[in-house]
């Protein structure tokens, strides 16, 4: 069995670690830019861009494709034969799991609770939604945002100005209310072809510049939030057919549960699904893909914590601190293959615990460690 992936980051880095004691074998299609799994991988198909004819070659000398990111068009996915039967999550799944808009459409649809909002594909209905919505408001890219990327904050007509004159001449945006938060979730949810569906214990996740900081488990929630939120979770599963992973970010607001978005592959909230569950997010998505029976999800230790080590303000080389950080008794470090970018996600420490307190103490001085090179001390 080899595998395809789409892409070459981190996701497809520990999608290729778990593979190994399933016996699979990888291939990439990969772009220049990719760094994290093309250091491992065997068999790498270098690519300027995600066209036809690349995607089409790819998927024909694979026996079955999956993704490290959902940027790519399901357009083209569609125009691919075979592809119906060998790429998974389908064209479909991606069609209504990559768009913020088409996602929130189909939430819209099924009765599944998001915050408010309007969708805006010129200037004059940019305008127009931020005054039905009000000030403060958030502008979303509807498409190809990650990490902060493609989230406009808008607090008076001069960030709405400033943002106008920034966007291309085709946009399509997502505009609601900056709303005051309780707490962030992440549901994730394992489902097979044949649709076998399982889910994770709901996580509790911090952002940081809107960037994933911070993750653990247990939630520490109440149990009737927990609840909800699971059976949102497979709800949107089931209605967007997903294989392997789907993960999708929630907001608690007035003790409600609103979905914020969804990413159909594994996802950095799950990472410390590598050490704390029973099977990790990766080895069940390519379970998923590959229609075989789903592993166990539940926690296997009391608590865990993932803290993401992040590019701070001065290059850092986490070679020169790996001593330092494996030092930290009880810290899992995990680490991508990346160069420095400022705010980039370098790798992630992972710590176990008898509650979340301890083991988010762990995760934490795991991360700084990552970082104590003496040029890094320096800059601080």
């Amino acid at each position: 069995m080899k595998i395809g992936i789409i892409g070459g980051g981190q996701l497809a880095q520990m999608m290729i670690q778990a593979g190994a004691s399933l016996g699979v074998s990888f291939a990439l299609l990969a772009l220049e830019s990719d760094e994290s799994a093309t250091a491992i991988c065997s068999e790498v198909h270098w690519v300027r861009g995600f066209g036809r004819e690349g995607l089409a070659s790819f998927v024909a000398a694979c026996d079955l494709v999956t993704f490290d990111h959902e940027l790519v068009d399901p357009a083209v996915i569609d125009s691919i034969p075979g592809a119906e039967a060998k790429v998974f999550p389908s064209a479909r799944t991606l069609r209504l799991s990559a768009n913020k808009a088409r996602q929130r459409e189909m939430l819209l649809a099924t009765g599944i609770p998001s915050p408010e909002f309007l969708i805006a594909v010129d200037s004059e209905e940019l305008r127009d939604a931020v005054r039905r919505i009000g000030y403060p408001a958030v502008a979303k890219a509807a498409h190809g945002g990650y990490d902060g990327r493609g989230v406009f904050y808008l607090g008076d007509p001069s960030d709405l100005d400033e943002l106008l004159a920034r966007l291309p001449g085709t946009f399509e945006l997502i505009v609601e209310p900056r709303l005051e938060l309780q707490a962030e979730l992440a549901v994730l949810v394992a489902r097979s072809r044949s649709g076998e569906l399982s889910t994770y214990p709901v996580l509790r996740t911090v952002q940081l510049d809107s960037v994933c900081n911070e993750v653990w488990a247990p939630s520490g929630l109440d149990g009737q939030l927990e609840a909800t939120a699971l059976d949102y979770g497979r709800r949107i599963a089931e209605a967007v057919e997903s294989v392997g992973i789907l993960a999708i970010e929630m907001f608690v607001v007035n003790g409600e549960v609103l979905i914020n978005e969804l990413a159909p592959r594994p996802h950095n909230s799950g990472h410390l699904t590598i050490e704390a569950c029973q099977s990790s997010q990766f080895e069940n998505h390519l379970r998923g893909v590959m229609d075989l029976p789903l592993g166990p999800t539940s926690l296997s230790v009391p608590a865990a914590a993932m803290v993401n080590v992040l590019g701070p303000t001065e290059v850092v080389d986490l070679q020169a601190g790996l001593a330092t950080l494996l030092s930290v008794p009880g810290a899992r470090p995990h680490l991508y293959h990346k160069s420095y970018r400022r705010g980039r996600k370098l790798g992630h420490v992972t710590a176990l615990g008898a509650s979340v307190d301890d083991a988010l103490a762990v995760a934490r001085e795991g991360a700084a460690a990552a970082l104590s090179t003496p040029a890094v001390r320096e800059a601080l």
